[in-house]
């Protein structure tokens, strides 16, 4: 059964996901497309390896694509048997990999220009001067070495072993080393605080808030008590599937990928998230909320008066569902927090009097985006680096200019959102010309929490980006069958 348009923007399964264990008519849909997309793969470890093929070797370089995709790309079909064999009787999935290509490697294996996916960042690349410019980025001639060059293609591999997955990588690398060269490569893993929440280099649990398709995740959701009637997380598929021209079935599809290296500045921030709390007579943990706009734990800064806060052990998927409907002046949660600028969650509706609130809320919802993040660098928790440690980003979407470069753009880095001289995103705001450790204008800060009074505070940059590249994730059918007629 093919799928059609009002398949991809409809609800799956009258509002409660794709099951994957009676697909229906998204069967081949999950046959044929990548893992690590709909949902997160879940192993600990990750290698990424970015890949710049070898002049002259486009026969053997579509051979090798066969070969590693038959042995160790996985659908999102197969994901979902394994996890579900992980959970029935814990029998591991083994390593899962993934492969992507960026507009220079379809160029390169000589896919015609109409098959190539047709998104225009994608296509211009993420060294783009106009693109660049557009999300604040440094140029690219101040990125790390390995991102300044012609990537072609990534290759991440995953598993819960690092020594399984580490000699599994060399084996890989061994042959690729015949058609390709490695002009980077990225060893990520998953960082988790002492409940066992996986947070990032800041200290904050992160990975809260995602878009939702599969219906296992909406059951799991909805039995830790969240009724969506604040937030609705679910999601339909085309905010993050797009067709694959170059796949061999009707229902062949694939997703953009952003791919970003950000280099934290641990002691920078804390330095600053002090310097903040003391300029405010609060704590170092209201400070922090006041920037992320939740609290290391996950709490969102809104919520800090309900009596979830106490419980030590609360249920995170339940704090998602909130908005910011009892906060319409930016006194509890600052609308510069990264939270609220990230997903304003109906603001723009509050604010703009000229659209309504249902369609504003619609259209804010329409440039969410599904990350799949790990952390790099650094592995000890206790310790503050200043460099070489950071978030390997990853996000997929269904188009990059709606979706990520305009989070990035028209949320993050613009201090006029939501609200006139609310300031940049503290966290990811990007600012042309600012260099970590600089002030990037966010002025006012609530004095107390949910009071009106204000106090002037430039907090700084401390996330600066090192590299990156768009890419699309083809389809299973596609990448099994390159160069094959």
């Amino acid at each position: 059964m093919t799928l059609t348009d009002e398949d991809l923007q409809s609800l799956p399964g009258n509002g409660e996901g794709i099951d994957p264990d009676n697909p229906g008519k998204y069967k081949e849909v999950l046959e044929d497309l990548q893992g690590n997309i709909l949902n997160s793969h879940g192993r600990d470890y990750s290698v990424y390896l970015f890949l710049q093929f070898k002049p002259e070797q486009t026969d053997r370089a579509k051979q090798w694509i066969r070969d590693f995709a038959q042995k160790y790309v996985k659908s999102a079909s197969q994901q979902t048997d394994s996890a579900r064999r992980y959970r029935e009787a814990r029998i591991n999935g083994g390593v899962f990999s993934n492969f992507f290509l960026s507009r220079k490697g379809y160029e390169y294996l000589q896919i015609p220009p109409a098959k190539i996916p047709s998104d225009k960042p994608f296509r211009f690349g993420m060294k783009n001067y106009a693109l660049q410019n557009l999300l604040g980025d440094p140029s690219f001639k101040e990125w790390e070495l390995g991102y300044q060059s012609d990537i072609h293609a990534l290759v991440i591999m995953a598993d819960d072993s690092l020594v399984y997955l580490l000699q599994i990588v060399n084996q890989v690398m061994q042959k690729m080393r015949q058609i390709a060269e490695f002009v980077n490569r990225e060893d990520g893993f998953i960082i988790k605080n002492y409940r066992g929440q996986f947070v990032e280099y800041f200290g904050f649990v992160d990975n809260i808030s995602q878009p939702l398709f599969l219906k296992l995740e909406i059951q799991l959701t909805k039995e830790k008590g969240c009724d969506f009637s604040k937030w609705d997380p679910r999601a339909s598929l085309d905010l993050i599937l797009v067709k694959d021209p170059n796949g061999r079935t009707e229902d062949s599809y694939g997703s953009y990928l952003v791919f970003r290296k950000l280099e934290q500045n641990v002691k920078g921030f804390r330095e600053d998230q002090r310097k903040l709390a003391n300029k405010l007579n609060i704590t170092d943990d209201l400070a922090g909320a006041m920037v992320v706009g939740r609290f290391f734990d996950g709490t969102p800064l809104t919520l800090k008066d309900q009596p979830l806060y106490a419980n030590p052990i609360r249920p995170l998927d339940t704090l998602n569902d909130f908005d910011y409907s009892d906060d319409t002046q930016g006194t509890k949660c600052p609308f510069h927090s990264h939270l609220r600028k990230s997903n304003p969650r109906g603001d723009t509706g509050r604010i703009e009097s000229s659209v309504s609130y249902e369609d504003s809320l619609q259209l804010e919802r329409r440039h969410r985006i599904a990350r799949r993040g790990l952390s790099c660098g650094e592995d000890d928790v206790t310790k503050e680096p200043e460099t070489g440690s950071g978030l390997l980003f990853l996000c997929f979407q269904a188009d990059i200019e709606n979706q990520f470069n305009f989070m990035q753009s028209a949320w993050a880095n613009q201090k006029k959102f939501c609200q006139i001289n609310v300031g940049h995103d503290p966290l990811i705001g990007q600012v042309s010309g600012k260099a970590s450790g600089q002030p990037i204008g966010t002025p006012k800060w609530p004095k107390k929490w949910g009071e009106s009074e204000t106090e002037q505070y430039d907090f700084s940059l401390w996330v600066t980006m090192k590299g990156g590249e768009y890419f699309f994730a083809p389809s299973v059918s596609f990448i099994k069958n390159i160069g094959l007629t």
